[in-house]
C-alpha cells in the first residue's frame, strides 16, 4: 500500500481506527486459491506506510486506552506456523505488537477442518464428498460448508470419514501443532478463537460453551501473554447468536472480535471490535470499509 493513497484519502483512516486482520503470513501460499494469505513483502510495505500514521498497539490496549485517535491493531487468527517461523521477523523489525487468535484443537493433532474442506477443493474432490456425505444443495462448496443453517461438526466428521475411507491423508499440519509456537514474547499475545474454528451459531448453546471453553483453559496453561478479547470464527454477523455473547461475557472476555471489513469508531462501544483484512493495494477495498463503517445496524 502507498503512501499515495493514504494522503489522498487521509479521511478513511484518520477518523476511523483500522484493527487489521490477517491469517497465513509467508513468503509462499500453501494452498491454490480460498486462502487468506499476504507474503511478507506486501506486509512489510503496509505495515511501513501504516505506521507513519498510526500508532501500533495490542487489541487488549486499544480497548482500555481512553484516547484511542490514530491507533492501530494488528489481530492474527487461526494460528498459521508461517506467522511465527516467517513474519514474526518484519513485526520485530518494525516494532509492532500482535495478538494471535488460536484454535487448540490442531495442538491435538487434528487438522484444521477449512484446511480439509480446501484439500478437496484443490484435487477436485467436491462433487464426491458432497454426494458421499448426503450435505444436500450445495451450490458453492467452499461458502456453503461454512453456512450457518450447516452444523459444522457434523460437517468435520463427514469429512474425516470421507478422508478415512478414500484413505486420504492430510501429512502437515499449516496451523501450529506445538507447543514452540507459543512463545512468552514482548510483541506478541494469543487469544481465543474457538477449539475447532466452527460456525458458532451453527452449534447448540452447549457445543459453543465446549468450543470456548476448552481453548480458555488451554491458554490459561501456558505461560505466554493472555489477551481477553474473543475472535469470532469467520467473524460475519450470521455466525454467532445470543447464546455466543452470552457464554462469551460469562467466561470474563471483554470483546468480541468481528470480520466484516469495517474500520473502528473510537466513540462507539468495543465489546464488537470490527477489523478489515488488506491482502493488496487495492485502493477500492479501503474505501468500501470506509463506507461500511459509516453503516448503522439494525
Amino acid at each position: 500500500m502507498s503512501s499515495f493513497i493514504f494522503n489522498l484519502f487521509p479521511m478513511y483512516f484518520i477518523k476511523f481506527n483500522p484493527i487489521l486482520l490477517y491469517h497465513s503470513l509467508g513468503k509462499n501460499s500453501n494452498f491454490e486459491k480460498n486462502i487468506d494469505h499476504v507474503d511478507l513483502e506486501v506486509l512489510d510495505s503496509t505495515l511501513k506506510t501504516m505506521k507513519k500514521y498510526f500508532k501500533f498497539v495490542f487489541i487488549d490496549e486499544y480497548i482500555t486506552a481512553k484516547d484511542k485517535s490514530k491507533l492501530g491493531v494488528i489481530t492474527i487468527d487461526d494460528g498459521y506456523k508461517n506467522v511465527i517461523d516467517e513474519a514474526l521477523q518484519v513485526f520485530e523489525y518494525q516494532n509492532i505488537p500482535i495478538t494471535i487468535f488460536i484454535n487448540s484443537s490442531t495442538f491435538e493433532g487434528k487438522i484444521f477442518w477449512r484446511d480439509k474442506i480446501r484439500y478437496i477443493i484443490d484435487n477436485h474432490l467436491e462433487k464426491e464428498f458432497i454426494s458421499n456425505s448426503k450435505l444436500g444443495n450445495v451450490k458453492n462448496f467452499y461458502r456453503d460448508t461454512k453456512s450457518p443453517n450447516i452444523n459444522s461438526a457434523i460437517v468435520d466428521k463427514k469429512l474425516d470419514l470421507f478422508f478415512e475411507q478414500n484413505n486420504i491423508k492430510i501429512e502437515q499440519s499449516l496451523c501450529f501443532n506445538s507447543k514452540k509456537y507459543l512463545i512468552k514474547h514482548p510483541l506478541i499475545m494469543y487469544g481465543n478463537h474457538t477449539y475447532s474454528h466452527y460456525v458458532l451459531s451453527s452449534l447448540t448453546k452447549d457445543e459453543q460453551y465446549i468450543e470456548i471453553s476448552k481453548t480458555k483453559l488451554f491458554l490459561q496453561k501456558q505461560d505466554i501473554n493472555l489477551s481477553n478479547v474473543f475472535s469470532i470464527p469467520f467473524g460475519g454477523i450470521d455466525t454467532y447468536n445470543q447464546d455466543t455473547v452470552d457464554i462469551v461475557k460469562d467466561l470474563g472476555y471483554k470483546s468480541m472480535l468481528l470480520s466484516r471489513s469495517r474500520l473502528n469508531n473510537p466513540t462507539k462501544d468495543t465489546f464488537f471490535i470490527e477489523r478489515i483484512m488488506l491482502k493488496d493495494n487495492d485502493l477500492s477495498f479501503i474505501k468500501k470499509a470506509y463506507f461500511l463503517s459509516l453503516i448503522k445496524d439494525d
